[in-house]
């Protein structure tokens, strides 16, 4: 059609013919186009994700190497395939196209297949004191990340419309129990910066238990690593402390048989050989609940109910990276002494992956799960006087 309007090829089709294939020709090239952009899109995002992930590994195995863990080098290994296989794609996403598809019907299928097994054994009466952790394939990290976040803001969609009073019959339910449960998960979230991926401590009789990077003077990496920080709290002071400073609680209550008791107890009185004591520094660092310049959360912790803090100088748990060797990896350790099938590999778990694991748990009828409870931020109230 151009070497005819430039005059140099003479008429031997008719125009109209010649228009109705340049029409076909590109409906064919957009609709091309239009199929190969959504896999592009898939691929490149999938390539970001997997740097990403080889990101979690190399941090993790240069912590490692500091504090002299072993076993590190698959750590290594895995951050330098994946963050290859990632970069590929970045940089030419539409020829490892086939490659991400592959690997994500991969995981799709061990993903599926992880449900799969959770519904056939849902309704199984499981002998508690005989459980093994199996390899569980679970939500990807960015997906995690949103659930707690995501439960407040179904709570706070419920309160607009009804009482405190029917948020609790709405959300607190409980199993018969034969044995009052001696082990509660806590799950945090608030509706502030990082405080929407959630927390995790965990309280065992009556005694809760908490990890993180308190520790402000020694954050670096964006904030993402510290000192491994461990304090120690009355149950119910602690608590209170968390809805006065604008956090909403999930908490998840378990039942243990003595041998799995024991197993707990014992399990933690190891990690506090880990640990020394340690006295958190009085200057103005951090920021109160309404947020003015204070003194450090850990701080504050010993000076209204006398919190006990501990700082690891020794184990994996000696430097706090907020992907890996984070709250719920402590968490885990524990609880899993009583045979919980959370960790995945590597054991990066999210928040969100622990709460989406406990309320499956506690729709089964006959796991160790027994119930859940909601305790609400009160800051608005210390504020205004209203609910949240």
């Amino acid at each position: 059609m151009l070497l005819r309007l430039i005059h140099r090829r003479p008429a031997t089709e008719n125009l109209l013919v010649l228009f109705i294939r340049l029409g076909v020709f590109g409906f064919l090239s957009i609709a091309h186009f239009t199929s190969s952009l959504s896999i592009y899109v898939i691929a490149f995002l999938m390539g970001v994700y997997e740097l990403c992930v080889a990101g979690i590994h190399i941090v993790t195995y240069v912590l490692y190497r500091q504090n002299d863990i072993h076993p590190r080098l698959s750590f290594l290994l895995d951050g330098i395939w994946i963050g290859g296989v990632g970069l590929a794609t970045v940089l030419s996403s539409n020829a490892q196209s086939n490659l991400q598809a592959f690997i994500m019907g991969l995981y799709l299928f061990l993903f599926g297949g992880t449900n799969l097994r959770d519904g056939l054994f849902f309704e199984s009466q499981l002998q508690q004191n005989h459980l093994k952790r199996r390899l569980r394939v679970s939500l990807p990290l960015g997906i995690a990340a949103l659930i707690p976040f995501s439960t407040l803001e179904w709570i706070n969609h419920f309160l607009q419309q009804n009482s405190d009073e029917a948020m609790v019959e709405a959300y607190d339910e409980s199993k018969p129990l034969d044995k009052a449960p001696s082990l509660e998960i806590f799950v945090h979230v608030s509706p502030d910066g990082f405080g929407r991926m959630g927390h995790v401590d965990l309280s065992y009789k009556g005694t809760v238990y908490s990890y993180g990077n308190y520790d402000l003077t020694s954050l670096r990496l964006f904030g993402t690593v510290g000192d491994g920080i461990l304090f120690k709290a009355p149950r119910d002071a602690y608590v209170d402390f968390c809805n006065q400073f604008g956090k909403t609680l999930m908490a998840y209550q378990i039942v243990l048989t003595d041998e799995q008791e024991r197993a707990v107890a014992q399990e933690i009185q190891e990690l506090e050989r880990l640990t020394v004591a340690w006295e958190p520094t009085d200057q103005v660092l951090d920021k109160d609940e309404f947020g003015k310049p204070s003194k450090m959360y850990v701080y504050r912790l010993r000076q209204e109910f006398g919190a006990e803090t501990y700082k690891f100088v020794r184990s994996k748990f000696k430097t706090y990276f907020v992907m890996s060797t984070n709250c719920v990896l402590l968490a885990d350790t524990i609880v899993g002494k009583a045979g919980t099938d959370l960790l995945g590999v590597k054991g990066f778990i999210a928040p969100g992956t622990y709460q989406s694991y406990l309320d499956r748990e506690f729709e089964r009828p006959y796991s160790m799960v027994v119930a859940r409870e909601v305790f609400l931020s009160t800051k608005k109230e210390k504020e205004t006087g209203t609910t949240p």
